[in-house]
């Protein structure tokens, strides 16, 4: 386990400089965040903690992960292009088509570069079929699709103060653990650390009440990459294992985010349209504090997390 501490300790002191230089730099430069009725906070607030985490991850990854394998160079040239589009998007607010199509384009370059989803676990193998089932052909649509719902999961929890960083922080820390723990994926251990310490260093200054946004350059670079390394990261084992740790790691963002598309297509409302129906929106309406919502929501990461690694470790 002494193979993560390094990375993530180099990480947070990196998000702990340079988000306030992040900070400076989006107000120099007016990206900041105006409320809107949906806004949990009621003065304009600077955008910009994407780009310290998106640098205090590169710079960790590339000083001790030197050279990078395939699949983390095609992750950082996806994220580098995301990161410009991202940054566009929370200064113009692009529609959801053009947002939707960068989406798919850095999951297709991933894709390219090595992260595929290339055999999923037959969660029924004990009674019927293989233990893997090989994707074949469907590898790039499932990888795509797997990249794109967890960018979106992440960046729709980005609804209240220190949310999206903490529970991206909890994950990460979780999966640098599952990887830390296997000699096949020792390597992957570094990023997975590097973007846990990004993250917790960035909540130093956006824990509510925050006082600069991660906004969706943040948000979707981690969903990004969570998604990724737990691919990248995945190895074979047995079958309800391989499927279900990486599922209760993410699964309060995924829980979150399949709840709401179900919710507005049983209503009749397009999807990407933003409402208040997600879980974070229901409970500040139940009466809880944006502090409390996020800490009640920590826990839930948290507890998932812990099955998800006793599940691993058992």
């Amino acid at each position: 386990m002494t193979s993560i501490i390094l990375p993530l300790a180099i990480a947070l002191v990196l998000a702990l400089v340079l988000t306030p230089v992040a900070r400076r730099l989006a107000i120099r430069y007016d990206l900041l965040d105006r409320p809107v009725e949906r806004s949990s906070h009621t003065a304009p607030t600077p955008f910009g903690g994407g780009h310290a985490i998106f640098v205090a991850f590169w710079a960790t990854t590339l000083v001790l992960g030197w050279p990078l394998s395939r699949p983390l160079v095609g992750l950082l040239v996806g994220s580098m292009l995301l990161l410009v589009i991202c940054t566009i998007d929370d200064k113009r607010n692009l529609p959801p088509l053009p947002r939707l199509m960068a989406q798919l384009l850095v999951a297709l370059i991933a894709w390219v570069w090595g992260v595929r989803v290339e055999e999923v676990a037959n969660p029924f193998a004990a009674w019927v079929g293989p233990e893997f089932i090989v994707m074949g052909l469907l590898s790039l649509p499932v990888t795509a699709l797997w990249i794109v719902f967890v960018i979106n999961a992440m960046n729709w929890l980005d609804g209240l103060d220190g949310l999206s960083g903490g529970v991206s922080a909890i994950a990460a820390t979780t999966l640098a653990l599952v990887t830390a723990s296997n000699p096949n994926t020792l390597a992957i251990a570094v990023p997975v650390a590097a973007l846990a310490g990004s993250a917790i260093g960035f909540l130093r200054y956006n824990f509510p009440p925050a006082s600069i946004f991660m906004g969706d350059s943040g948000a979707m670079f981690l969903g990004y990459m969570l998604a990724s390394l737990s691919v990248i990261g995945a190895v074979k084992g047995p079958a309800a294992v391989v499927l279900f740790v990486p599922l209760l790691v993410l699964g309060l963002p995924i829980y979150d985010s399949a709840s709401t598309i179900l919710k507005r297509l049983r209503e009749g409302r397009p999807v990407y349209r933003p409402d208040r129906g997600h879980l974070h929106h229901r409970l500040r309406d139940g009466g809880l504090s944006v502090r409390e919502t996020v800490l009640f929501m920590y826990a839930i990461a948290g507890l998932l997390c812990v099955i998800a690694l006793g599940v691993w470790l058992r």
